[in-house]
């Protein structure tokens, strides 16, 4: 795979080269930020990021919801985050097909489990990738 190397080493004249990438961790890696970032915070595409992060320090109601919709479920059903999630993945990282996201809310913890699986685009291996993280 032909790409940059980074960090970036001006002093050898070729920084632009064959190198080995890890494809998986690159993902994981992109996935990882593309969820830690609220709508927004990429000046260039508002739409970057992961709309729960923009109520994260609003507390969930009796239904378990927050501005209106669930915080748990499966990419497949309708007013949660997890289609958001995967809305994102599906315009944001092209690597990743037939992406399914599932969000799992413990009220108590106020901690949010993220599963994301897929398919990888040159390989058509599995990918999987649990994220947990706390919202208030």
């Amino acid at each position: 795979m032909s790409g940059f190397k980074i960090p970036l080493d001006f002093s050898s004249g070729n920084f632009y080269n064959n190198c080995q990438v890890d494809e998986e961790k690159s993902i994981d890696d992109f996935i990882k930020l593309l969820i830690s970032s609220p709508n927004g915070s990429f000046k260039p595409d508002f739409r970057f990021g992961f709309s729960l992060k923009n109520y994260r320090f609003e507390n969930a109601d009796s239904e378990d919801k927050i501005n209106h919709r669930k915080v748990a479920g499966k990419s497949e059903n309708f007013n949660n985050y997890a289609i958001d999630l995967k809305e994102a993945i599906k315009q944001f990282e092209p690597r990743l097909r037939n992406t399914e996201v599932k969000i799992d809310f413990n009220k108590e913890k106020s901690e949010v489990s993220i599963s994301i699986s897929g398919i990888l685009v040159d390989t058509k291996k599995e990918y999987k990738q649990d994220i947990t993280f706390h919202i208030w």
